[in-house]
């Protein structure tokens, strides 16, 4: 593929990411593989515009996918019906009790310390796995220390971002370990040098 198909296919797929992501919010459960589909897709907007124009191609595809959602946002802003004494929305986060229901005030400590502490920790691992690949693969070790860089707090984002959309503490548990193995492998192996 040439740059410029490279980057008008990046630019697509950030605006169809958008409109994915769109369609998933507007659920009325959350689904985890609509939200995995559009964040994907906004991930393949970002490495092909790479490919094609390095980080310039990135920011344009990501413009296309920030612009889709704008019109977005503003078709449902016109659209929406003008309803007097509208309610405001029914569905729950579960952030505070409701009544007399129980507080779970050690679910939601370990919650915060899985999302903060453990999936830090584990973004870390995959850093310094990061970090070796591109040190094995010949890079130097300035790109490679800025790889490391820009992994972890992106492994982190969207660590959390899955945990907190799975609703069972065992699936967050194997979520973590299986995302913690690429840092183990390279710790072990002597790359997080």
């Amino acid at each position: 593929m040439t740059d410029d198909a490279l980057l008008f296919a990046a630019i697509l797929a950030s605006v169809c990411a958008a409109v994915v992501l769109r369609r998933a919010w507007s659920l009325p459960r959350r689904s985890i593989a609509w939200n995995g589909a559009g964040w994907c897709l906004f991930g393949l907007g970002l490495v092909l515009g790479w490919i094609g124009a390095g980080a310039w191609g990135s920011t344009v595809a990501t413009i296309g996918g920030i612009g889709a959602a704008l019109l977005l946002l503003a078709y449902a802003a016109a659209t929406a019906p003008a309803a007097n004494g509208a309610r405001a929305s029914n569905r729950r986060v579960g952030a505070l009790p409701e009544g007399r229901e129980p507080f779970r005030l050690g679910r939601r400590i370990v919650t915060f310390l899985m999302i903060v502490l453990a999936a830090m920790v584990v973004s870390l691992g995959l850093a310094l796995a990061t970090r070796g690949v591109f040190a094995l693969g010949g890079a130097g070790e300035a790109n490679a220390n800025v790889a490391s860089f820009f992994t972890m707090p992106l492994a982190w984002a969207v660590l959390a971002f899955v945990l907190l959309l799975e609703e069972q503490r065992a699936r967050q548990w194997r979520l973590l370990a299986i995302a913690a193995a690429p840092g183990v492998l390279a710790v072990a192996a002597g790359l997080a040098i």
